[in-house]
């Protein structure tokens, strides 16, 4: 991914957010992957979940993996990068708090789809991301 794209997406994200910032040198490379590779990653059992995934934040192996048909000229394509960026954030800041219940991470996926429909209207895009979590409830 370009590094000047890199710089940008990740001043939007902190400045969206208003998450703790981090230097660019701070972020986990970014893997551009075939869209069966990317799921294979993911999902390795093949769960029905993972069928479109576009990019997906690899705590584990601190890495961003993306799908490479992405035109990353484009702001609708490149959002869903600033979504996986959040979650850099959100990680760098929790650590795998993020992760620790489904509460958290309702919370984090919703800041993380809120700064990218912000981003996605700042751009004049008319697409709206991240519909099926406001029909997510955990049973606690």
């Amino acid at each position: 991914m370009d590094a000047s794209l890199t710089a940008y997406l990740l001043a939007a994200a902190i400045r969206i957010t208003g998450l703790a910032p981090v230097t660019v040198d701070e972020l986990p490379p970014f893997v551009p992957l075939s869209s069966r590779d990317l799921e294979r990653q993911v999902c390795p059992d093949g769960g029905p979940g993972c069928r479109g995934i576009v990019a997906y934040f690899d705590a584990l192996h601190y890495r961003v993996l993306y799908r490479d048909s992405l035109n990353l000229d484009e702001p609708f394509d490149h959002s869903f990068l600033l979504h996986e960026m959040v979650h850099v954030l959100q990680h760098r800041q929790e650590g795998n708090a993020m992760y620790e219940d489904c509460r958290a991470l309702l919370r984090t996926e919703a800041q993380a789809y809120r700064a990218q429909n912000i981003y996605l209207r700042a751009h004049d895009q008319l697409a709206y991301v991240g519909t099926r979590l406001s029909q997510a409830s955990c049973t606690q």
